[in-house]
């Protein structure tokens, strides 16, 4: 018996991150490619979770089981094809060999339900949204498969055209997004009480208590290189050339941000994008956003990635939809090596005593949010300090652990992926925590998320429970026999 069985993560895995295995949007936007082998290997990867796009589609006049069909649930078939590709899908994207089709025929019945009933319960997902998250798949597509043509992406996947590899990921897509939402609705009202945190890890044996790896405390002293005024003058100038046109001539501000556009991200879709207040965008671009009148564009304004111009397309309620054209100043070598100086002529001073580390970081730090504070360094998954040392970045990881408490490191060199450009770093050791069994109060946060998820969990399976009477559920002789069925049969 382990950790898993007591506290059921495969099922927290399952009800709550269903995208294990069948949510592919969040793993192909969160990878990049560098080389020919992981190209290789991401083409792979990609031809088998496209091969299934088509097969899962809703029906409503078809209720009787015919040959390849696996099951029918609601509105929706599921057929033996999706079983298979979602299992070689597992073992590639997330190293699990060991799933069982059983196991993988009931998350697609999961994932399934809760996109009917989310319908059932007038659940919409914005054209918005479903193509956004296609667009960034069809992005990592292109970079998986070392190519920038949409005719080859087209015919690798054996479509006519891109327009049909696009159709087939917006009802996955679409999918995926209603299951994600249902279960949001479910869990959004359950909370933990610190008794009930107290309560889940006493019932967690002794000797069955996990390993926390080891984790650091850290603060970090950022110097960005800055672009000389010639150069940020440059930009503006050609922003305000941008607006202009538009403006004065009714120029296609999509098509510019199309051209022009130093936003990867956006500028494909022709600089879109649809925010609320609450999203975690930049307060500067925020601050455009919701200021401007429908079609008004502002002027050029700065923020961390470079300087904008943004146009606000459509206002719905709380939503703006807008467009952006993002430029970025070029950056010469001699702005790069006075940056690089700075920042070892400070790490001299700190390592002579002549300035705190705390001191320095809110003297020269550019990476204000931890500047402010010292530098030290918070995680925005706890609100603690502690990060654990296998979730850093690979360079980083390696500084670390050759680095004891009270150390400063050397010169660290980074691309800042806001801007692409060169950024040097200095991080400070404030404490260590070498690997451990699970300890209440020193591991208070993570045991109590794990109890959440717990909790959660139970919430979904007593909504699915609920559900099953009165949805229309039929499986396939192949999987009759499945006991981890048996509740949907």
């Amino acid at each position: 018996m382990t950790l898993l069985t007591v506290i059921n993560l495969k099922s927290i895995t399952k009800y709550i991150s269903v995208f294990i295995v069948l949510a592919f949007a969040k793993a192909v936007t969160a990878q990049t490619t560098s080389s020919a082998d992981i190209a290789a290997a991401d083409k792979k990867n990609v031809e088998e979770t496209l091969a299934a796009l088509d097969s899962v589609r809703p029906t409503t006049k078809k209720r009787f089981l015919i040959e390849g069909v696996a099951g029918v649930i609601g509105d929706y078939v599921i057929l033996g094809s999706d079983i298979a590709s979602a299992k070689a899908q597992a073992k590639r994207q997330a190293g699990i060999s060991d799933i069982t089709s059983c196991e993988l025929m009931e998350s697609l019945l999961s994932e399934k339900m809760y996109a009917h009933h989310a319908i059932q319960d007038s659940i919409t997902i914005s054209d918005r949204e479903i193509e956004g998250r296609t667009e960034g798949q069809i992005q990592y597509f292109k970079n998986a498969l070392q190519t920038d043509d949409d005719r080859e992406i087209a015919k690798f996947y054996k479509k006519d055209n891109i327009t049909q590899v696009r159709e087939a990921l917006n009802r996955v897509n679409r999918d995926g997004l209603l299951a994600q939402r249902m279960q949001e609705r479910i869990t959004e009202q359950v909370e933990i009480t610190p008794e009930e945190v107290r309560d889940f890890f006493k019932s967690i044996p002794e000797e069955e208590r996990p390993l926390f790896g080891s984790e650091v405390e850290m603060a970090q002293i950022v110097v960005i290189p800055e672009a000389d005024e010639e150069e940020v003058k440059l930009v503006i100038d050609k922003l305000n050339g941008y607006r202009a046109d538009v403006l004065d001539n009714g120029a296609d501000f999509a098509a510019k941000a199309t051209l022009y556009s130093d936003d990867t991200g956006t500028e494909r879709q022709g600089g879109v994008l649809s925010l609320k207040r609450s999203d975690p965008f930049v307060k500067e671009f925020k601050d455009q956003a919701f200021s401007l009148q429908e079609g008004e564009i502002s002027e050029p304004f700065e923020t961390i990635f470079g300087w904008h111009i943004l146009y606000v397309e459509k206002i719905r309620g709380q939503i703006r939809d807008v467009r952006h054209i993002l430029l970025t100043p070029y950056i010469s070598v001699s702005q790069v090596e006075k940056a690089r100086k700075e920042l070892e002529d400070m790490r001299d001073r700190i390592i002579l005593n002549e300035i705190s580390f705390e001191d320095a970081a809110r003297e020269i730090s550019d990476e204000e949010k931890t500047a402010e504070n010292g530098g030290r360094i918070i995680n925005p998954n706890t609100g603690t300090g502690r990060v654990e040392v296998i979730r850093l970045e690979s360079d980083m990881a390696s500084t670390v652990q050759f680095l004891e408490k009270g150390d400063v490191s050397g010169i660290i060199e980074e691309v800042d992926p806001r801007k692409r450009n060169k950024t040097f770093k200095i991080v400070k050791i404030i404490d260590k925590i070498p690997d451990h069994k699970a300890n209440y109060a020193q591991d208070f946060l993570k045991i109590k998320d794990l109890a959440l998820k717990d909790k959660q969990v139970r919430a979904i399976n007593e909504w699915r429970n609920e559900k099953l009477a009165d949805t229309y559920i039929k499986i396939g002789p192949e999987y009759i026999d499945c006991d981890i069925l048996n509740s949907w049969k």
